[in-house]
């Protein structure tokens, strides 16, 4: 049954879930690894890589299972997942100015990989599961966590 990974690096922290195509969550509980985003987007990418092994196997599944990933993180970035030259206080390093985290994940996996802000992200799973909201509805979500964020969504979708 196909598979899709959820990816949250957070200021610390790469947190993982799965999700079969039923909808249904492959993982009891939190599963986390450091994310060492302060040093650069190689070992980050990395790190990702071998959190998302974990989680798999903590999953008692195959990797090939995992047929895309969405993935989320902190700090401004184009819709496509391109960090801002100005970004985060988590991507510090020099080599993140700019850097294509999306296109950089997908490549590193092998696999699919869609992109949301964490504000926008944690917005729509609140518009959808917190909410009740549907494609007629609106939400304004605010986001407190490490750092401050949030989202817009109209008519089910990321303004």
């Amino acid at each position: 049954m196909p598979v899709v990974a959820g990816v949250d690096l957070g200021g610390t922290a790469v947190n993982y879930t799965l999700i079969s195509a039923d909808e249904k969550f492959l993982i009891e509980g939190l599963c986390e690894h450091p994310a060492r985003s302060k040093e650069g987007p190689a070992i980050c990418l990395q790190q990702i890589a071998d959190g998302l092994e974990i989680a798999v196997k903590k999953a008692g599944m195959a990797a090939d299972e995992v047929v895309a990933v969405g993935l989320d993180t902190p700090g401004p970035a184009s819709a496509a997942g391109v960090l801002s030259a100005r970004g985060s206080t988590n991507f510090v390093h020099a080599e993140w100015a700019g850097f294509d985290m999306r296109g950089g994940l997908a490549k590193k996996l092998g696999k699919p990989v869609t992109y949301l802000n964490d504000g926008n992200a944690a917005a729509l799973w609140g518009h959808f599961s917190i909410f009740g909201g549907g494609r007629d509805k609106t939400s304004v979500s605010a986001i407190v966590g490490t750092g401050l964020g949030g989202g817009v969504i109209t008519e089910g979708n990321v303004v």
